[in-house]
Parts: structure tokens; sequence; C-alpha cells
């Protein structure tokens, strides 16, 4: 039976956060101020570490931020980000996409972040729905400052998940899931297929304990990671492969004369070794 695949936005679908190129978009617009302290900073943090409780009450207040604001507006003002953030797609999710689009299944877009702020770029990647906090609107196409329903996070993230199956007649253990957060552990659980993607410290611990999937979508399945730090294991291995920690490794090499004297030339070598280096 076709399920659903839920994919996280940010260091899941995309390399990093999406906040820098969407603020970058509404600054433009002069729809919020022209900086803000310690932003900067702020993303650095989420890129190397994950999703914090600090960062997400922060986020909590996203909607405050926007009252006022002409629904309208910021639409079309994120929507000039949309090339920034397909440029950050990771290309194995791309082909997670395409595998569930073969199998039968919906993809599904599910994030913290504010649906009038991913809704369109969600769709021309080639998502079939997306499930994102949303903000009131009044009557005049303004945000209220006020959520429109569930801060989209956690167990509201379930929830609404939960919600989403109920409505499109989907059994949530059919469906699959794909995060870099323990706080997204909740969804997890509930989905027939989870995988813990780029994930971060405590969601490595819980994968591991819990035999799910563990995956980074940066490079080919099978490419091994070292938990947390996300460094491939080949290019650690390749910090210790200097000549000086091999002192007494002697090689012989013949056929030099064949190397042009002039010119640009290739060289190829016959095998695959870190001595190459």
């Amino acid at each position: 039976m076709a399920g659903a695949a839920f994919i996280d936005l940010d260091r899941t679908l995309l390399s990093g956060a999406s906040g820098p190129a969407i603020s970058a978009a509404l600054r433009a617009a002069k729809l919020v101020p022209a900086s803000v302290p310690g932003e900067s900073l702020l993303y650095k943090v989420f890129n190397t570490v994950g999703e914090t409780l600090p960062s997400m009450l922060l986020a909590r207040q996203g909607a405050t931020a926007m009252k006022g604001k002409s629904r309208r507006i910021v639409r079309e003002a994120v929507a000039t980000a949309i090339p920034e953030l397909t440029a950050l797609v990771q290309p194995f999710a791309r082909a997670a996409i395409e595998q569930h689009r073969a199998n039968g299944d919906k993809v599904v877009l599910a994030t913290t972040s504010p649906f009038d702020f991913v809704e369109e770029f969600a769709r021309s990647v080639g998502f079939d729905d997306v499930i994102a906090t949303r903000y009131e609107v009044d009557s005049g196409g303004l945000y209220t400052g006020e959520l429109d329903g569930r801060f989209v996070w956690s167990g509201g993230k379930l929830a609404s998940v939960r919600d989403w199956c109920a409505a499109s007649d989907i059994n949530i253990a059919d469906c699959a899931a794909y995060t870099d957060s323990i706080y997204d552990s909740p969804l997890l659980e509930a989905v027939g297929k989870p995988h813990a993607v780029n994930p971060d410290a405590r969601l490595q611990v819980l994968a591991t304990a819990r035999r799910w999937p563990v995956m980074h979508f940066d490079v080919s399945p099978g490419v091994g990671k070292v938990p947390v730090i996300g460094t491939e294991l080949q290019r650690l291995a390749l910090n210790f492969s200097r000549p000086e920690f091999i002192p007494f490794a002697k090689f012989t090499i013949t056929g030099t004369e064949n190397i042009p004297t002039s010119g640009p030339a290739i060289l190829v070598g016959n095998h695959r070794s870190y001595f190459d280096v």
C-alpha cells in the first residue's frame, strides 16, 4: 500500500539552515530590520549542532515579528529566495524524493518553518504537500501576530502529520520520515520507516539504539561518516596519511621518462591508495 514520505527542511533536505536566505529576502523587501544582533552566530550554531531549545523559542516568536505585515507581500518577497534555497537541496535528497514517487508515495515537506515562507519553494522542488507552522491572517490579509493552529515542532509536528494522514486516508505506519533532529523523535517513533539524516548528537545515539537507518543526503548511500562531526571516514583518514607518519615506506617509480617534459599531461594511477596524495 502506498504511503507518504515526510521530509524535514533544515539540515535534512537542505545542507544547512533556510533562515539566512529567507531573512535576506525579507530584509531586501524591508519587512524585517536591516540587522539582528546575533543572527549570524545563531545560524552558525544551528548548522553545527542542530536545533536547540533556545533556537526554537525564538522561532516560536516569529509570528509576532510578522504582525501587521501583508501576507501577499511576504510571500512575494520570500519567493525571491527560491533559487538560493534550491541550490541548498542535497543531491541524494532528490534521489530519495524520486524513489518515493516511483513507489507511489506522496512526498510531504514537514517543517517548523512558516508555511508562507516555504510553500512555493516546496512545490518548485516537487513536494506534493507541505505541513508547516501557519501564521494567522486577518480579513485584510495582514498577519495578526498569532499562530493559526499548532506550532509544528516535536509533538506538534507529529500531531500535524497524524491529521494529514487521517485527511489523506493514509496509515502512518506505511509512511517514512527523514529528519536530523532529536526533537522529531516522536514522528520517527510513529512512522513505519524512520530515517535519521545528518543526525544531531542525541538523535545519533537514539538511532543507533533503535537501529534506525542513519544517512547523509550529501553523499552516496553506504558512504560512512563520523557520527555528529559529519566528516567522511576516508577524509578523516586522509589527515593521518601524511608521509611523516609512515617514515619507512619506500616506493620505486619507473617509467617517468614517458612523462612529457613540456605541455600539459594527465597521469592516471592503476590503483587507489592514500599514498597517491
